[in-house]
C-alpha cells in the first residue's frame, strides 16, 4: 500500500498534467479560430505580413504562458486582440517595422485576394479598397481601431477589453466612424 503523501503527490501531478492538457487544447482551439482574423487585423493596422505572422505567433505563446500561470480565462478573445495590438504597436515603433509600412496595402490585398476574380473585378475591388483605405485614414485612430475590430466580429465589450475603452466609448467610436465613412465614401 502506498503512503498517503505519495498518493497526494501522484494526484496533484496528474491534476497538473490534466490542466496543462486543457490549456494546450484551449490555446490550439483559439489559434484555429482566431489566427487568421488576428493577422488580418494586424495588416489593417499597417503591420507588414511577416511581422503580422510573427506577432500572431508571439500572441499565442503569451496566451499559453498566461493560461499556464493560472491567468484569467474570461474574455480570452479580447485578450488576444489587446496583446496583438500592443505587440504590433511596439513593432511599429521600431526602426525596422517603420521601413515596411508603405507595403501594408499590398500585403492586405495579397492576404485576402480571391483567385476566382477576373482582372476587371480585381481592378474595381482595388479602386474600392483604395477609396475605403483613404476614408479610413481620415478617421481618428480610436474610430478606425473600433471599426476594424467590429469588422472582425468582436462585440463592443470585447473591443473595449482589447483597446482598454469603455463599452459606451466603443459604441460612440463605431457610430461616429460609420457616419464619417458614409460621408467620405
Amino acid at each position: 500500500m502506498m503512503p498517503a503523501k505519495a498518493v497526494e503527490f501522484g494526484a496533484a501531478s496528474w491534476n497538473r498534467r490534466q490542466a496543462a492538457e486543457q490549456d494546450r487544447r484551449l490555446t490550439l482551439e483559439l489559434y484555429d479560430h482566431e489566427q487568421a482574423p488576428l493577422r488580418r487585423y494586424l495588416l489593417y493596422l499597417g503591420v507588414d505580413a511577416d511581422t503580422a505572422a510573427e506577432t500572431v505567433q508571439e500572441t499565442f505563446l503569451r496566451l499559453h504562458r498566461h493560461l499556464a500561470a493560472g491567468g484569467d480565462r474570461s474574455y480570452l478573445r479580447a485578450w488576444l486582440y489587446r496583446v496583438a495590438h500592443n505587440l504590433a504597436r511596439n513593432a511599429q515603433s521600431s526602426y525596422w517595422a517603420s521601413k515596411t509600412n508603405d507595403l501594408a496595402a499590398a500585403n492586405i490585398r495579397s492576404e485576402i485576394a480571391d483567385p476566382r476574380i477576373s482582372a476587371e473585378q480585381e481592378l474595381l475591388a482595388r479602386e474600392s479598397e483604395k477609396r475605403m483605405g483613404e476614408a479610413l485614414q481620415k478617421l481618428s485612430e480610436a474610430q478606425r481601431n473600433c471599426l476594424v475590430l467590429r469588422a472582425q466580429g468582436l462585440k463592443y465589450r470585447e473591443i473595449g477589453e482589447a483597446l482598454n475603452l469603455s463599452t459606451s466609448t466603443v459604441g460612440e467610436n463605431v457610430q461616429r466612424g460609420l457616419e464619417k465613412l458614409k460621408e467620405l465614401v
